[in-house]
């Protein structure tokens, strides 16, 4: 039943900006003043004193608080949690839409609770207390994760949620077994299928077959990057299932809900910065990535249905909350997309990169749309793997504006 005050709690930061080149000192608490200890003073007194002796400046800053009052009741213990989390959303928030002036100052990780009276509010040098408590914005994972994100589908979407049996899980993947780096995202990938109890099928190139299937994986001769591309598509088609294609080097698929995509007017990129850090960040499986991805394309407005669906092409969250939810005329990524077995759409294979793109325009021309769910973001290394369409590039980028 005691009184909280709330600080933001200070998270580091590269000085690549200007105005992080100077030192700003932010003080949260006082406990001395003109030799005159203040340890024994609750922290509401400490508080007083601070704000009295401390004047602000450029690079002079007292920490930002709130105070929570006393709960008694389910009402007003509630009241007491929604205003925390307003405080941490605007803790999140603040360092994007600060003036640079502010910046230096504005950059939080979380929050941290402390007693703001009696005997436990006292500042105990050299020692832990728990009346001292940091708070960081939660990161649901597993069946927690999934279930959170299949409760952001409408009524009429989770009643086209799939079985992740409909699918068929195909990883697009050649040469990476040489390298001990290489063979760890291998394995990292199919272990976020076998967690899920799904065996994906790598489509690899002939002269890796055998070591691919040293590491226990259900591979396959696929060629290069577009007929294996195509051949996963006819063999999921021919098996009546929706194809999942996969890059191997994934680490995670964030699924990021935030603010309604209904806004009155069109916000800045800062605000969209802002916004994704506030905003509830589900780890879940790749699995469930599909399923929630089908769920959209299926349950989509209209007579004719997007037959193609992916994620946000880039891992910049801030970029990706400046553009609406769901997109239905932009680029799906060849990482990780979900393309259904009625289609006729296949790959170019004239062309040796840039190959989703070609393939988008063709859904687009064909069904009329797709659907890129643009708050799932994927974490890939993408041009820093040996191996893969990276053996394909070139430095002066000449091979991709062949294609």
């Amino acid at each position: 039943g005691n009184s909280l005050v709330v600080d933001s709690a200070g998270a580091d930061a590269e000085a690549s900006e200007p105005w992080m080149q100077s030192t700003t000192i932010v003080v949260f608490d006082i406990l001395a003043v003109n030799s005159i200890g203040l340890s024994q003073l609750t922290l509401r007194e400490r508080r007083a004193k601070l704000l009295e002796v401390v004047k602000e400046g450029p690079c002079l800053r007292i920490a930002r608080s709130i105070e929570l009052p006393v709960a008694v009741g389910e009402a007003a213990i509630n009241a007491r949690v929604e205003a925390a989390r307003q405080e941490m959303d605007r803790a999140l928030g603040a360092y994007s839409t600060a003036t640079l002036a502010e910046k230096s100052s504005s950059r939080a990780a979380g929050l941290v609770f402390k007693q703001l009276e009696g005997p436990s509010s006292q500042y105990l040098a050299g020692r832990r207390s728990s009346c001292w408590q940091q708070v960081e914005k939660e990161q649901a994972t597993g069946e927690q994760a999934e279930a959170l994100l299949f409760g952001c589908l409408s009524s009429h979407e989770f009643a086209c949620l799939p079985t992740k049996d409909e699918f068929s899980f195909c990883v697009i993947s050649a040469r990476r077994t040489n390298t001990p780096e290489g063979v760890r995202d291998i394995m990292c990938v199919e272990s976020q299928f076998k967690t899920c109890g799904v065996t994906p099928v790598w489509y690899v190139d002939a002269a890796s077959l055998q070591a691919y299937r040293a590491l226990g994986l259900d591979a396959k001769v696929g060629g290069k990057l577009i007929p294996a591309r195509n051949m996963a598509l006819e063999d999921a088609a021919r098996n009546g299932k929706v194809c999942v294609q996969v890059s191997d080097d994934i680490g995670r698929w964030d699924y990021f809900n935030g603010q309604s995509e209904k806004r009155e007017k069109k916000i800045t990129l800062s605000e969209a910065n802002g916004e994704a850090k506030c905003a509830e960040r589900y780890r879940v499986s790749p699995v469930a990535a599909a399923q929630f991805i089908l769920a959209k394309m299926r349950g989509a407005d209209g007579e004719s249905k997007p037959h193609l669906g992916g994620v946000y092409p880039l891992g910049n969250t801030g970029h990706a909350f400046a553009a609406p939810e769901l997109s239905r005329q932009n680029f799906i990524l060849g990482d990780f997309f979900v393309a259904e077995p009625s289609s006729p759409c296949r790959f170019d294979t004239e062309l040796t990169l840039k190959e989703d793109y070609d393939y988008t325009c063709s859904h687009i021309k064909k069904h009329g749309s797709v659907m890129r769910c643009n708050r799932m973001i994927i974490r890939a290394k993408h041009e820093t793997n040996s191996g893969g369409a990276c053996s394909v590039r070139d430095a002066a980028g000449e091979r991709e504006r062949e294609n």
